[in-house]
């Protein structure tokens, strides 16, 4: 399962949101949990802590200090982890810290909200969650946050989309970890091809020969089935599931939610490549579009 999990905060009450799931899995895993802050010298004044002044007699920040309580006093609250929460407080660029951070402790998942502090008015993924997804090979988990803190609850059907590719199987084992952590269900999801498209331009739409989707859909059969069996044979039994649409991240979507999934896990680079691109993927749609968690994670490609 996981071993070291890896929390970002940035102060507010919406980053600590990840706090109480990143502990339950942390619980069920017996891993370590990491609490992780970095300082931001654009900040205008000290996370606010209940007693500590702003300022001391000789009007220096105590910025410092307040965030060293901040993180003492946020892990001294997390209840019920196998092990007390590691606290950690940085300095310099922030995704760059965040990701370095995550490669010296050997964090096998990080947990974040993706909207906090910085005020990412209109982007769910914020300019950190979005660094780090273009820079990490770590599975993420991106949690919507909500108005009010809630009990986080267990997964119980993670929907994998694929497409056919050797990286996007890649978030497989991380799903299969989640879902055994959770006792959760999966279903394995392949989009083809079904609905009206558009020929360079040409206004008139035409829908793909009977014969063409019908070749699609057996092909597809044949790979998720072949999938299927692989996680059989593990001990990790999946249903698989095809759609047919126009547009593959709406159709992800719809199917998540018309199958009561609460957790989608996606690799963010397939067969397109998207070798430095995250804008505009099938996977950035998902992750800003959608109402759910998203287990995501950017693959290890051979080329690097």
């Amino acid at each position: 399962m996981f071993q070291t999990i890896m929390v970002p905060l940035d102060g507010s009450p919406t980053s600590e949101q990840a706090i109480a799931a990143a502990a339950r899995l942390a619980q069920g895993s017996s891993a370590a949990l990491h609490l992780v802050h970095v300082h931001s010298p654009y900040t205008t004044a000290p996370i606010s802590i209940e007693g500590l002044p702003v300022i001391d007699e000789e009007l220096r920040s105590l910025a410092v200090d307040h965030e060293l309580a901040y993180l003492h006093r946020t892990a001294d609250g997390v209840a019920g982890t196998f092990h007390k929460p590691v606290i950690a407080r940085l300095e310099g660029p922030v995704a760059f810290r965040l990701a370095s951070y995550c490669h010296a402790i050997g964090a096998d998942l990080l947990v974040m909200t993706t909207h906090g502090r910085s005020g990412f008015t209109q982007l769910w993924l914020g300019s950190v969650a979005e660094a780090l997804l273009r820079s990490l090979h770590v599975p993420m988990l991106l949690l919507r946050p909500t108005p009010e803190a809630a009990t986080p609850q267990p997964f119980r059907h993670i929907i994998v989309p694929l497409d056919g590719s050797a990286l996007a199987e890649q978030i497989l084992p991380h799903a299969v970890a989640m879902a055994e952590h959770d006792g959760a269900e999966i279903t394995l999801l392949r989009i083809i091809e079904g609905h009206p498209a558009h020929i360079l331009g040409n206004p008139i739409d035409y829908r793909p020969h009977e014969s063409s989707v019908t070749e699609q859909r057996d092909t597809a059969e044949l790979y998720l089935s072949r999938l299927a069996a692989e996680l059989l044979a593990g001990g990790h039994p999946a249903h698989t599931a095809i759609e047919a649409a126009d547009g593959p991240a709406q159709a992800i979507l719809a199917a998540a939610e018309g199958r009561g999934a609460d957790l989608i896990a996606l690799a963010t680079r397939g067969r397109s490549g998207m070798a430095s691109a995250l804008l505009g993927s099938v996977a950035d749609k998902i992750i800003r579009g959608g109402a759910l968690p998203v287990l995501a994670l950017r693959p290890s490609h051979p080329d690097g």
